[in-house]
């Protein structure tokens, strides 16, 4: 695979641009795929924001996933694989409903968007995938 821009110190400008939403009158930056810049500002408000531009209904599962996401970062630093999160997501539940395809259904995107809602970076690797 050949890169057309290979020089990551310093990106063209579709690459750098931000986005920023207003939540409760704070400004907070995303990048252009609709991450957050600072996985800091992330607030349960961030979320349902995002997900009301998605056209998304929160349900009690897409927070319980958002809320895992949000709390496996904070601990390790990175997103979980789907093998990770749905093992844990079946174990702390008593219900293997988590799976791929569950997520896709309900996250439109599927991981990716899940932990964009949770306030996760960009994903790398394999994570988030």
């Amino acid at each position: 695979m050949r890169l057309e821009y290979q020089d990551t110190q310093n990106p063209p400008d579709a690459l750098r641009a931000t986005l920023t939403i207003d939540i409760a009158g704070k400004q907070i930056e995303l990048d252009a795929s609709g991450y957050l810049v600072d996985h800091t500002d992330w607030s349960p408000a961030v979320t349902e924001r995002m997900a009301d531009e998605d056209g998304v209904a929160l349900t009690d599962d897409h927070w319980l996933l958002v809320d895992f996401l949000h709390r496996f970062y904070k601990e390790f630093e990175v997103a979980p694989e789907i093998p990770i999160l749905s093992r844990n997501l079946c174990k702390d539940q008593h219900n293997c409903r988590w799976s791929k395809r569950y997520i896709e259904k309900i996250f439109p995107g599927g991981a990716k968007t899940a932990c964009r809602y949770a306030g996760l970076p960009a994903p790398v690797g394999r994570s988030c995938i």
